[in-house]
């Protein structure tokens, strides 16, 4: 995908250079080795279906699971942050909400489809420019936390099953709340710093015979490259997260199993489990799940390691192909991340009783019918009494 355009200096003069993918270079390095499937193009066919994908189905799912987290957020809050996993829990709904805006950000497919860039007056297109990294920060700055929280669940509740008795002196709701802000102040922090890779050109494109406004690389970007690739190997290390959550999970799956196994015979023999017990075994399943989701679905994030070029993160590429096989990969990756950050709140209804019961109480029409039937029920019992009397 090349573009022949022009640098304006001013009105009556022209810089001749060539854009040639989606971030413009107005060096037009020839030095850049291109090689991996970002330097593909997809056949039209493929193009067609990454389409769909990026406008019809990710947003598609980016919404409903918008819904589902916010509604997570309201039952976690009137839950209340005593425990610890209900901090990790919200902290992992927000993160995924702003993962989704971000990814669904309008600004973020103007500028990625079409010709490129925005073929708008100056201003707006300045304008769009702004809009478009705001969104693309939410999108890489809210990925790293929500791919952190599922770690930090793991180790809470490797802490809570092997070490119960300890567990209220290791874990507490504040020392999680501060991992927590601190995990997004450096991850917002780096996409802070990346923007700085960016500038506003805005040039007249021959081809379209139109001024267009394109996100250029700046000078610190080219003298910062090692920077580039220090945080690109830091992305595709991820998946020791991954691996690490899934290898967690199926420790504390063979613990809970042993405790069942355990519970069953106390139980043959006349001992009574505590009700603590039994609900810390129900937290720990429902947290299992949502680990064991999320090791599905973040395990392709680690393809690029074992598969150089596979996969390409447009931020960090030097010359990121919007039409690429390798961007189109990447897009079925969000797409798998978008559902597992939307599955979540179907989790959460079907295996937390006290979250099915508040969520319930939410709706307005249920809400009022168990109010009507309580006081039904008072008035019946009140009413029984006193003829009785």
């Amino acid at each position: 995908m090349t573009f022949n355009v022009s640098i304006q200096n001013n009105k009556d003069s022209f810089i001749p250079v060539v854009k040639r993918y989606g971030y413009f270079d107005p060096r037009g390095e020839p030095y850049i080795i291109r090689e991996g499937n970002n330097y593909v193009d997809a056949d039209p066919l493929l193009d067609y279906i990454h389409w769909v994908i990026a406008f019809i189905v990710i947003p598609t799912v980016s919404i409903l699971g918008i819904i589902g987290n916010s509604i997570s957020l309201a039952v976690l809050t009137k839950h209340g942050f005593s425990k610890s996993s209900n901090v990790l829990l919200f902290s992992l709904a927000l993160s995924d909400i702003l993962f989704m805006v971000g990814v669904t950000g309008p600004p973020k497919a103007m500028y990625e489809w079409g010709g490129g860039g925005f073929q708008y007056p100056e201003t707006t297109a300045h304008v769009l420019y702004y809009l478009y990294h705001i969104f693309d920060s939410l999108n890489w700055g809210s990925g790293p936390p929500s791919l952190f929280v599922p770690v930090l669940i793991t180790i809470e509740r490797l802490i809570a099953v092997f070490l119960p008795l300890k567990f209220t002196s290791i874990v507490t709701p504040k020392r999680t709340a501060v991992v927590v802000i601190g995990t997004n102040v450096v991850s917002y922090g780096v996409q802070i710093y990346v923007r700085t890779w960016f500038e506003f050109v805005y040039v007249f494109d021959i081809a379209r015979n139109a001024s267009v406004g394109y996100a250029a690389r700046t000078a610190a970007y080219w003298t910062q490259r090692g920077a580039n690739k220090i945080i690109a190997i830091f992305v595709n290390c991820l998946m020791i997260l991954v691996i690490f959550v899934f290898c967690g999970s199926i420790a504390i799956g063979i613990k809970i199993k042993l405790a069942s196994i355990r519970r069953l015979k106390m139980t043959a023999s006349g001992k009574q489990n505590s009700k603590c017990d039994a609900g810390t075994s129900r937290t720990t399943k429902m947290l299992l799940c949502l680990c064991f989701f999320y090791a599905i679905a973040c395990a392709p994030i680690g393809l690029p390691v074992f598969i150089p070029g596979f996969m390409s993160f447009p931020v960090y590429t030097e010359e990121p192909n919007f039409h690429s096989v390798g961007v189109f990969i990447y897009h079925i990756y969000k797409l798998i991340y978008c559902i597992n950050a939307s599955i979540n709140f179907f989790i959460y209804v079907l295996m937390s009783r006290s979250f099915r019961k508040t969520f319930l109480g939410l709706i307005p029409c249920i809400n009022t019918n168990q109010e009507n039937s309580q006081t039904n029920s008072a008035e019946l019992s009140h009413s029984r009494t006193t003829n009785r009397d």
